[in-house]
């Protein structure tokens, strides 16, 4: 009996961080342009803006990352018999299980790893950017799963069932 789909969606109790941080940053905004208007110092007010730049780059970038785990209500990845897709993307991916060699879940980086077969078609500077590929990221493909709520031992569990029930199997020899 195969294994239930994992559906895995965004982490969305770390709003209760992002947001707080998030007003902090607006504050330090406020600041900063309050500091550069008010200020005479050149010097000063330099700093001030440097500083309600940086507010503005941290703070708009951890709001929409929390306006984004807000809004979505979908799961981010979905584990099935069909194969491990990726719906974080505007994009969407699926990687079949017949086209995976081997798949792992490295729990230490967050990250499911993924090596495909080879293809017969390959040429040899196909295999040399795939295999530059793989020795750079650690697999032909790679699945984040930072932000994502999982259970390690039931995610690699169900990997290991779904990538064995979808295995070729070898032929019989003809005698």
């Amino acid at each position: 009996m195969p294994p239930q789909p994992i559906l895995l969606y965004r982490r969305r109790w770390t709003l209760v961080f992002q947001v707080p941080f998030v007003l902090l940053m607006a504050i330090c905004l406020a600041f900063s342009l309050y500091g550069a208007l008010a200020s005479n110092d050149r010097l000063l007010t330099i700093l001030c803006l440097c500083a309600a730049f940086v507010s503005f780059c941290v703070g708009g970038t951890l709001g929409r990352s929390a306006l984004e785990a807000y809004r979505e209500q979908d799961p981010a990845i979905v584990i099935d018999a069909t194969g491990i897709t990726d719906l974080r993307q505007d994009d969407p991916h699926t990687v079949p299980w017949e086209a995976m060699e081997r798949v792992h879940l490295d729990d230490y980086e967050g990250v499911i790893l993924v090596k495909l077969r080879p293809g017969h078609k390959d040429s040899a500077l196909g295999v040399i950017i795939k295999t530059l590929k793989r020795w750079q990221q650690r697999g032909d493909v790679v699945f984040a799963l930072g932000g994502l709520a999982h259970d390690p031992r039931q995610i690699q569990t169900a990997l290991k069932a779904f990538h064995t029930a979808a295995a070729p199997r070898p032929r019989a020899g003809l005698s």
